[in-house]
C-alpha cells in the first residue's frame, strides 16, 4: 500500500491569496487615481455661447415684452453643465433657435449663495435646467442634460 498518497490527502494546504481579490484592489485604487487625475487636470469650465449674458441675479435683466426667456442654469464646478455647454448650446441649430424665437441667458449657479434668489425664483432642483420663462414666470423645466437633438424637440414643443 501506497502511505504517501494518503499523507498527501490529509496533509494541510497552504492558503492561497485569491487572485481575484488582488484584481480588485488594483482596479480601485486605478480608478480613484484616474478621477482624483480627472479633479486636478481634467476638463477646464466650457465658454458660455457668446449669444447668452451671464448673470446671477435675473431680476437685473431686461427682457422684451412678449417674448419667451431662455435662462440656463450651470454652475462650473458641475461636468454636465459644461457638457452641456460645449455640445448642446454650441450646437448651431439650437442657436439659432434661441437667438430666433427667444431671449437666452445664462444663470451662473456657480455660488449658490449669490444666486440664491434667482434659482430660489427659478425652481432650480438640479444643474443644468433650462427653464422657459413668459412674462416673468416660469412655464416649462427641462431638468439635466440633454443632447442637441432632444434640447431642440423639447424647446419645439415649449416655444
Amino acid at each position: 500500500m501506497d502511505t504517501t498518497a494518503a499523507q498527501d490527502a490529509s496533509a494541510p494546504t497552504k492558503p492561497r491569496k485569491p487572485i481575484a481579490g488582488l484584481f480588485a484592489t488594483v482596479i480601485i485604487f486605478v480608478v480613484a487615481g484616474l478621477l482624483l487625475a480627472r479633479m486636478g487636470f481634467g476638463e477646464k469650465t466650457a465658454p458660455t455661447p457668446e449669444f447668452m449674458p451671464v448673470t446671477t441675479d435675473i431680476s437685473t435683466m431686461s427682457f422684451q415684452p412678449g417674448t419667451p426667456v431662455v435662462a440656463v442654469v450651470t454652475a462650473d464646478w458641475c461636468s454636465p453643465c459644461q457638457e452641456l455647454k460645449r455640445t448642446t448650446l454650441s450646437d448651431t441649430r439650437v442657436r439659432d433657435l434661441l437667438t430666433a424665437n427667444a431671449q437666452a441667458v445664462m444663470i451662473d449657479g456657480t455660488d449658490t449663495e449669490a444666486a440664491g434668489s434667482t434659482l430660489q425664483q427659478l425652481g432650480i432642483r438640479a444643474f443644468p435646467s433650462t427653464v422657459i420663462l413668459r412674462d416673468g414666470r416660469p412655464v416649462a423645466m427641462l431638468e439635466g442634460y440633454a443632447s442637441a437633438d432632444k434640447y431642440l424637440s423639447w424647446l419645439d414643443s415649449q416655444l
